[in-house]
């Protein structure tokens, strides 16, 4: 039955503030452009110049092995350094990379890297673009701006050598087209090509097409038809032809056997008790399970808390996860900004900070040029704990921010984009949030 169109505004919701006016954004929007392209700049020339990690070897094997094989035959091949599990995407991505390399004798060292630098262009301003609608424009800009010039992005994007950031990127562009910009076709493309980078992004599929579901019939063929395209076109052919493969490396990809984050570290203290191997065994599907349904069944009654629910699946994700690497960290940075700017901050600083003390340890000093990862020292293994806890602080404010924002009544609106329809301010009330300018 096709839903009625009613106002999803509470009426006990606060007045809004002062909208802000079109030169104030513009003025906003250029200055956080501009802070991410400047460091864009040091980023590129710090991937054109040094080696990377050592994950940038296992990169260089991918590489030779699709060239070889092709983005489909990867699959099947046994590896000497490393396994190879990615999404399919990622396969074609390589392609492209070896092609520019050929042609153009551009390394793919440099291309990897930039890409990502890139990405995170995209993410500051995207961060900007949906804070701006929910908050104040100065939280916005200064939410874009510490995404911009964040070290941890600096670190993993333009040193270290891995598509964390790329997915992130596609994953804010999703939600931003289909709750900001009422274009739910491409914010179905984006989300495939998110998960075709990284499957971490899966999370966050549920609590998208519920709020597609609420906006309408229309707003929700409209979503999961993109979705469905993109990725039948990018993952259709290695599900034929290497499912088995698929499954095992990509789908149910455990990570490493060495973590020192969160709960796993704090398993280590307590002597390694029976709840660790679970944690890592079927526990991690449980803990994608819980971050996906949670705030989809939030969106049902809350839909207008659709940048925030994006944002705790992430973050939560990473909080709860028994698997890591220092790329990883670059999951909750931005998206902890669309829950709680404050905590947001301080875990980027924190995570900044460690992510410089580990890769000038595992690079042998400074100039950096290549990095050996290895275990975490002791007092590195504290600081991460101390990044993790703030992360976790982060999860608990977004969660407060939710619980406290009241729910609407009646289905969306199918017409009108949730750039015109209540945001929550900074302090949990409902407001009207400022028109596109």
């Amino acid at each position: 039955m096709t839903m009625r169109l009613r106002s999803r505004l509470a009426p006990e919701a606060a007045s809004p503030p002062p909208s802000s006016s079109s030169a104030a954004v513009n003025r906003s929007r250029a200055v956080v452009l501009a802070l991410a392209v400047a460091i864009l700049i040091p980023k590129s020339i710090i991937a054109w110049r040094t080696y990377g990690s050592n994950d940038i070897t296992h990169w260089a094997e991918f590489l030779r092995t699709v060239r070889k094989h092709g983005p489909v035959g990867i699959y099947g091949v046994k590896l000497v350094t490393s396994f190879y599990n990615h999404p399919p995407l990622i396969g074609y991505y390589l392609w492209a990379i070896d092609q520019l390399q050929q042609s153009w004798h551009i390394s793919f060292r440099f291309t990897l890297r930039f890409v990502s630098s890139l990405s995170d262009v995209g993410s500051a301003v995207l961060i900007f673009e949906i804070l701006r609608r929910r908050r104040t424009l100065l939280e916005a800009t200064a939410a874009g701006i510490l995404v911009g010039l964040s070290p941890v992005l600096f670190v993993i994007s333009g040193y270290h050598g891995n598509t964390d950031p790329v997915f992130i990127m596609f994953t804010l562009l999703g939600t931003h087209l289909l709750a900001d910009r009422d274009k739910p076709t491409l914010a179905g493309v984006a989300i495939a090509l998110a998960i075709g980078v990284k499957i971490v992004p899966v999370v966050v599929i549920p609590a998208l097409l519920v709020y597609a579901l609420v906006r309408g019939r229309r707003v929700f063929l409209r979503f999961a038809v993109g979705f469905a395209v993109t990725f039948a076109i990018t993952w259709g052919t290695a599900l034929a032809e290497q499912f088995a493969n698929v499954k095992s490396n990509v789908i149910e990809y455990s990570g490493s056997a060495l973590s020192q984050w969160g709960l796993i570290q704090l398993a280590h203290w307590l002597g390694d008790p029976r709840w660790e191997a679970t944690l890592r065994g079927s526990g991690r599907f449980a803990i994608v399970v819980l971050c996906a349904l949670a705030t989809a069944a939030v969106i049902w009654f809350k839909p207008q808390m659709i940048a925030e629910a994006v944002g705790l699946s992430l973050c939560l994700f990473l909080f709860l996860s028994p698997a890591f690497g220092t790329q990883y960290l670059v999951w909750g940075l931005a998206s902890a900004y669309l829950i709680s700017f404050s905590w947001a901050t301080v875990y980027n600083g924190l995570a900044g900070i460690l992510v410089i003390v580990i890769y000038t340890r595992w690079s042998g000093g400074l100039p950096w040029y290549e990095a050996f990862a290895n275990p975490l020292t002791r007092n590195e293994v504290h600081w991460m704990f101390i990044a993790w806890f703030a992360l976790g602080l982060a999860c608990a404010w977004g969660i407060r921010r939710i619980w406290r924002t009241p729910a609407t009544v009646g289905p969306a609106t199918a017409e009108t984009p949730a750039a015109e329809q209540p945001a929550t301010r900074s302090d949990g009330a409902l407001s009207e949030p400022p028109r596109d300018s």
